[in-house]
């Protein structure tokens, strides 16, 4: 099967047109994934969050672009396994070398074709090393910070949610 027509394109995205005029966005490497971070804290859970800015707001705070909370995230490589991106994100900006045990996936959203596959790791009693970030400057202002587990299901960023009840349908059945 052929695949929709494109109708606008840049090097990053491009919009396609279904055959009943359906309109959606496809981004390079198409598909994405995120990875939650947990270590023990005493008898509770962290998780490791992601403060970094999100193109759907550019507020400023204090001078500075509002950061949002999410997982690790990434765009795939085309070619690549979900998997190996959820790994090699992980190491680009967290520092952490693991490996990851899958959680499901989700559909972004009903204007794109994106999946996300979503992860998670017990990085109790492991250390990091440097994250080496990509080199972008909206990496360089992002951040990382343990919270409590029960903080995800407040984060206003759909795979925190998605994420927090599928972990805690694993961590606590």
């Amino acid at each position: 099967m052929a695949p929709d027509p494109i109708i606008f394109q840049t090097a990053w995205i491009a919009v396609r047109e279904s055959p009943r005029g359906f309109q959606y966005l496809e981004r390079q490497g198409k598909d994405s994934v995120a990875v939650f971070l947990l270590r023990r804290a005493g008898a509770a859970w962290e998780v490791l969050v992601r403060h970094q800015h999100l193109c759907i707001d550019n507020r400023e705070e204090q001078g500075q672009f509002r950061l949002f909370p999410c997982p690790v995230t990434g765009g795939m490589e085309p070619g690549e396994a979900p998997e190996a991106a959820a790994m090699r994100e992980t190491y680009e900006e967290t520092g952490y070398q693991i490996a990851v045990t899958p959680l499901g996936k989700y559909i972004v959203g009903t204007q794109t074709n994106e999946t996300c596959y979503l992860y998670y790791a017990d990085v109790t009693n492991i250390e990091p090393i440097e994250a080496p970030l990509d080199g972008t400057f909206l990496e360089s202002i992002a951040h990382n910070q343990w919270h409590a587990f029960e903080d995800l299901s407040g984060f206003e960023y759909g795979a925190c949610q998605l994420g927090y009840y599928k972990l805690k349908a694993h961590l606590f059945p």
